[in-house]
């Protein structure tokens, strides 16, 4: 479909008069000599000016605007003028540009984000947006030129700064956030990390807002049972086994106080969620563990899995580990699941290295700890390693 552009008579004297500046510009510069110098101070003195005019839109545009290659991706934002335009080598001059580059990327992303103010962008305008922040993503990558704090695309279609937004990497928490403070779903997770988006699993941080305790039986029963595990000294000697084998060296870690420790079933756990110091983004959301410090009291919210909630507890007191939480979740439900007696052989078993100066016999690497018969696949074992829950 071929679009008309009518031209009042002044924008065409106007044109005819720009055109004359071209002939005289290519004759001086482009069939004439000119230094690099030269060229950089003409597009310097340009370089705001809508100086280059496009006969396919009727309209004048900025050097940095127009490109020799095409660029659909902008929209109508910007444009391509052919190298086969007559005056091609002089719009070069001007600045006109090949292809765009890194910041030409940014610059269409702020010029958007500013037009729209915080406001939803149209269909449209998000799909530019969201293939522009891929091409973003792969000419960083070209140029050795990381891009820190760009707007960014989020799940309102809203465009925010990176930093302001967070990576969908918990869903549980997911619904409970405002959209336009979550990364949108089309953008690269590994971009916006980059970019300086946080994670909303590891950089959002869990303040109780009330926790009540659960008189269900069965979960009462498995919290006695572990709390009877995590407070033996074989359970605490596991622990240092664990740290060491991850770490390679002994921790320098008070964890004296888990022999007095309390778990807890808790009906419900209600906790607030903080990023960026005491910035509160979501309230009162269901939680599955709170550890409290004071009373040293791990609250595990109640389930009717045995399993899940070994993991909870797991998780809980790995993260009281600090820079010592380990990696690998299963050596360390597996031995809280255990008898204390058996802790040191299950390790073993798990291959986990030994203390350094450790007198107990090694178990041989094929050795098999007994579980006595159990009627309930719930029912905890001696050495039972849930494989399943992790």
């Amino acid at each position: 479909m071929t679009v008309e552009i009518t031209i009042s008579d002044d924008l065409n004297a106007q044109i005819q008069s720009v055109k004359a500046i071209y002939k005289y510009l290519d004759e001086t510069f482009i069939k004439g000599s000119i230094s690099s110098e030269q060229r950089q101070q003409i597009q310097q003195r340009f370089a705001g000016r809508q100086c280059l005019w496009d006969d396919s839109r009727g309209k004048f545009w900025r050097p940095k605007h127009a490109f020799l290659d095409d660029v659909p991706f902008f929209g109508n934002r910007r444009t391509t003028i052919d190298v086969s335009h007559p005056f091609s080598e002089v719009y070069q001059l001007l600045g006109q540009g090949r292809s765009p580059v890194v910041q030409d990327y940014l610059d269409f992303l702020e010029e958007l984000a500013a037009e729209y103010s915080n406001t939803p962008l149209n269909a449209a305008d998000k799909n530019y947006a969201i293939e522009v922040i891929s091409r973003l993503e792969s000419q960083q990558s070209l140029e050795g030129r990381p891009v820190k704090n760009p707007p960014i695309l989020t799940a309102n279609n809203t465009l925010a700064p990176a930093c302001q937004v967070l990576i969908p990497d918990a869903p549980w928490r997911k619904d409970y956030i405002d959209s336009n403070q979550i990364l949108h779903q089309q953008i690269s997770p590994k971009f916006a990390k980059l970019a300086g988006s946080l994670s909303l699993l590891k950089d959002v941080i869990e303040r109780p807002a009330a926790v009540k305790n659960a008189l269900n039986a069965q979960s009462n029963d498995w919290c006695r049972e572990w709390q009877k595990t995590l407070n033996s000294p074989e359970l605490i000697s596991g622990l240092k086994r664990l740290i060491f084998h991850e770490y390679d060296s002994e921790p320098i870690l008070d964890i004296v106080w888990i022999a007095k420790a309390q778990v807890l079933p808790a009906s419900q756990i209600d906790v607030d969620l903080f990023w960026k110091g005491e910035t509160k983004i979501a309230s009162a959301i269901p939680g599955t563990q709170y550890f409290d410090e004071f009373k040293k009291i791990f609250h595990i919210i109640s389930s009717g899995s045995r399993y899940i909630m070994l993991c909870y507890l797991a998780e809980s007191i790995n993260a009281q580990l600090g820079e010592y939480a380990v990696q690998n979740l299963l050596p360390l439900a597996s031995i809280l699941d255990a008898e204390p007696h058996h802790i040191n052989g299950l390790l073993n078993e798990l291959r986990i290295r030994s203390l350094p100066g450790d007198l107990s016999p090694v178990t041989a690497a094929n050795s098999e700890i007994k579980s006595p018969p159990s009627s309930s696949g719930d029912k905890k074992g001696d050495s039972s390693i849930y494989w399943g829950a992790f």
